[in-house]
């Protein structure tokens, strides 16, 4: 669903942006409709939500990016979170990847998917995080016959491994980035049958892969989902005049 921004707010863009330049990114939006401080990186999104919608925004077209305004309203407000909660997050991130391989190459996927699912509710030792970790790295790094941004893309996007090292990492969130990397990894051999290559195309998939990751987030913590319509964003913006 299409939504236009009223003539009165910024105009979404790429990039980050002054509060006074008449752009804004989505987060910046969402920053501005929450009553935050604008920034990219308010404190009413959870950082994996936030993080994505960012990419997001900055590969799309501008033509496209009002693609995104449905989900401003669902964006702030979710502040809540936890080890199963970044672990549920990070197994959706897997199975969207997993979607786009071809079907007899996914196993290896699965199987992390499936031991990350195990471990949901178990405590753990610092073994069994670093046992994760050591397989992710691990996994081969093969090369296929994608094309050399196709494969960068997903080389690129495996290395999420630094973004989740912390003293907090649990083994179910350590399993899940596992099978996330292990998905992109698979991916970069040259199994994706997606055009992950073409950034304008990649980006209007994953405008609807955060709507879906939105709709785990809903699902775990019980938040009643709340989509925005044109109307909304202005009576928003007039509450904060």
């Amino acid at each position: 669903m299409m939504i236009d921004i009223p003539d009165s707010l910024p105009t979404l863009s790429a990039g980050s942006h002054d509060s006074d330049h008449g752009e804004a990114c989505v987060m910046e939006y969402v920053s501005l409709l929450a009553g935050e401080e604008w920034s990219d990186r308010p404190e009413c999104t959870h950082p994996i939500l936030a993080h994505e919608a960012r990419t997001t925004n900055d590969l799309l077209r501008d033509g496209d990016r009002t693609r995104l305004v449905p989900l401003i309203g669902r964006l702030f407000g979710t502040t809540e979170d936890s080890p199963e909660l970044r672990t549920r997050l990070r197994i959706a991130q897997a199975h969207q990847v997993a979607a786009l391989l071809e079907p007899g190459t996914r196993s290896p996927v699965t199987h992390a998917i499936e031991q990350a699912t195990s471990w949901l509710g178990r405590d753990g030792a610092a073994d069994d995080v670093r046992d994760a970790l050591d397989e992710a790295m691990a996994f081969p790094r093969r090369t296929g016959e994608l094309d050399a941004a196709h494969t960068e893309f997903h080389r690129g996007a495996s290395q999420v491994l630094a973004f989740v090292m912390s003293p907090e990492l649990g083994p179910a969130e350590a399993h899940a980035t596992k099978a996330l990397v292990i998905a992109h990894l698979v991916a970069a051999s040259g199994e994706c049958r997606a055009d992950c290559g073409n950034e304008p195309a990649r980006a209007r998939r994953m405008v609807n892969d955060l709507a879906g990751l939105i709709d785990v987030y809903d699902a775990v913590t019980g938040r009643i989902a709340r989509d925005i319509d044109s109307d909304q964003i202005r009576e928003l913006a007039d509450s904060l005049g």
